[in-house]
C-alpha cells in the first residue's frame, strides 16, 4: 500500500499542461497546488513563467526529481508522456485529461496505448478522465476547491460528482482526509484505493461512489477488508436500466446488476446510502458519534407532531422504539410539565427549555433500555427562550450521562433554528433538518454496528 500511499503525500509535483488562462484546467490546478504546502513545477511549452513560477518546457527539463506528475493535456499526447515521467524520477502520475474509453472505440485505443505505456515506464497512472486527488492535509492536485479538514475518506468514480461533493462538504462542514477520483480507472483500481483508505491512520470512515468495476471479486474483498476495519458507505450509480446505459458513456465501465450489487455491497460489510446527500450525512455520524449497541432508540421532542413523524421514520427503518423503564418514567414524572407524554418518544412540551433537554436527555442515556438517542427540538421564539438553550441542554445531560451511546439531533425552524444546530455540531453531535434523514443515518449506524458486533 506505500505505493498507492505516494500519490497522497507526495513532496513536489509536476503539472503538465499548467495555465495562466483561468479558462483551463492547468490553471485551477495549478493554482490549487501553489496553494498547497509541497513544491511545484509547472510545465508548459507556452511560457517561462506561469502564475508567477518559473515554467519549464517539459519534464525532462525539471531541475530535480519529482514524487508525482499530474497531466492535464490532450488525451493524444499521454501516453508518450510516461517515458518523461519515469525520467522525472516520478513512479506516479494522476491523468486528469478525458477524451478516453467513455467517448466511444477512438478512445478505447488511446487509453489502452496510455496504460501499456505506463506498464512499460513503470509508472502508476489514475485516471484519465478524472478531477484528480487530495490529501487536506497536504495538497490540493484536483481543479476543485480545497475540503474542510476531516477524518472521512472520498473516492469517486464521477469526477465531477466528486468535486461538487467537495463543495457541499464545505457548505455542511463535513471533514474529508483524502479524496481520489479514479476516473477509468484504466490502471489504479478501486480495490487498491480503497485497501489504501483501510489502512490510513488519518480516514476513520470510508465514502465511495461507484458505477460498475471490472473486477467484482477484488472489489469485494476489498470492501471486506476495509469494513471490518472501519465504517465504508457506498452509493451506487446506474442502479435503473436507464442509468446503466448512462454509466458506459460516463466512465466507459459496466454497471452490472443493480441488486446483486447492493447485495454484495452488504455480503461484504457495509452500508448503502440510497442518494447523494445521504452518502455524506451517514459519514458524518459514523465520524462524529460511537457505534451503538443495538437497535433500540429513545426519541426526545418538544412538539408532538415531530416526534410521531421520527417514530414512523425509525419504524421503517426496522429500529425499536423501545419502552422506557419504570424508574425513567418516574423521574421524567418529576421533573417535566404535567401536560408531558413520559413514554418512549418522549414529548416534554413546548414550554421545556434548558433543563428539561438536560434531565431528559442524561435519563434517556442512563436507561438500559435505550441504545441510542434522537434529540428533536422546534425552537421556541416566545417565553424569553434563547435559540440555543435547548441544545446547551441537550450537551450538559449528554456529558452528565456519560453513556458512551451515540446521540443525533434534528434542529427545526429553519434559520432559527440554526444556533443552536450549530452549537450541536461544534461538539461533534450531527444534527439534521428531517426526521426521516435522520433516522435513514441512525438506522444505516445499527446496521453497521449489527453486521460487525462479533468482529469489535
Amino acid at each position: 500500500m506505500e505505493e498507492i500511499g505516494k500519490f497522497f503525500t507526495p513532496h513536489s509535483v509536476a503539472l503538465v499542461g499548467a495555465s495562466s488562462d483561468y479558462r483551463k484546467l492547468g490553471n485551477s490546478i495549478l493554482m490549487n497546488l501553489l496553494a498547497s504546502e509541497i513544491q511545484v513545477y509547472p510545465v508548459t511549452r507556452s511560457r517561462n513563467r506561469v502564475l508567477g513560477v518559473k515554467a519549464y518546457p517539459d519534464l525532462r527539463s525539471l531541475p530535480e526529481p519529482v514524487d508525482l506528475v499530474i497531466i492535464a493535456v490532450a488525451a493524444k499526447y499521454c501516453a508518450e508522456l510516461m517515458s518523461e515521467v519515469q525520467g522525472a524520477g516520478a513512479r506516479h502520475a494522476v491523468v486528469i485529461s478525458g477524451g478516453f474509453s467513455e467517448t466511444g472505440p477512438e478512445g478505447e485505443k488511446l487509453e489502452d496505448a496510455l496504460a501499456a505505456a505506463a506498464k512499460k515506464a513503470d509508472v502508476r497512472i489514475i485516471g484519465p478522465n478524472c478531477v484528480g486527488v487530495s490529501n487536506s492535509r497536504i495538497f490540493n492536485g484536483t481543479f476543485t476547491m480545497m475540503p474542510e479538514r476531516g477524518n472521512i475518506a472520498f473516492l469517486s468514480q464521477s469526477g465531477a460528482l466528486g468535486g461538487m461533493t467537495i463543495y457541499m462538504t464545505r457548505a455542511k462542514r463535513i471533514g474529508i482526509s483524502k479524496f481520489a477520483s479514479v476516473g477509468n480507472a484504466s490502471d489504479v483500481s478501486f480495490d487498491e484505493i480503497i485497501d489504501y483508505f483501510r489502512i490510513d491512520t488519518k480516514s476513520a470512515v470510508i465514502a465511495v461512489y461507484v458505477e460498475g468495476v471490472d473486477n467484482g471479486r477484488l472489489f469485494f474483498n476489498a470492501l471486506c477488508n476495509a469494513a471490518n476495519e472501519k465504517p465504508v458507505v457506498v452509493l451506487k450509480g446506474g442502479r435503473s436500466d436507464v442509468g446503466g446505459k448512462a454509466t458506459r458513456s460516463h466512465t466507459g465501465s459496466m454497471a452490472g446488476s443493480p441488486k446483486l450489487f447492493e447485495g454484495m455491497i452488504r455480503q461484504a460489510g457495509c452500508v448503502t446510502a440510497p442518494t447523494f446527500d445521504s452518502l455524506l450525512e451517514i459519514c458524518k455520524l459514523f465520524d462524529y458519534q460511537p457505534l451503538p449497541a443495538g437497535n433500540r432508540i429513545g426519541i426526545i421532542s418538544n412538539t408532538g407532531g415531530a416526534g410521531v413523524l421520527a417514530t414512523d421514520a425509525v419504524s421503517e427503518f426496522n429500529l425499536e422504539v423501545p419502552n422506557l423503564e419504570r424508574k425513567t418514567r418516574h423521574e421524567l414524572k418529576q421533573i417535566l410539565s404535567p401536560m408531558a407524554s413520559i413514554d418512549n418518544p418522549v414529548d416534554v412540551v413546548a414550554g421545556a427549555g434548558r433543563k428539561e433537554y438536560s434531565i431528559t436527555t442524561e435519563l434517556l442515556l442512563r436507561d438500559p433500555n435505550i441504545d441510542m438517542l434522537l434529540v428533536i427540538c422546534g425552537v421556541p421564539t416566545f417565553a424569553g427562550m434563547t435559540q440555543t438553550e435547548h441544545a446547551a441542554g441537550t450537551l450538559e445531560g449528554l456529558r452528565t450521562a456519560e453513556s458512551g451511546k451515540p446521540v443525533v439531533g434534528v434542529w427545526l425552524a429553519g434559520d432559527v433554528g440554526k444556533p443552536g444546530k450549530d452549537l450541536l455540531e461544534m461538539n461533534r453531535i450531527p444534527c439534521y433538518d428531517d426526521p426521516a434523514l435522520a433516522a435513514l443515518c441512525m438506522s444505516r449506524m445499527a446496521q453497521y454496528a449489527e453486521m460487525h458486533s462479533s468482529s469489535k
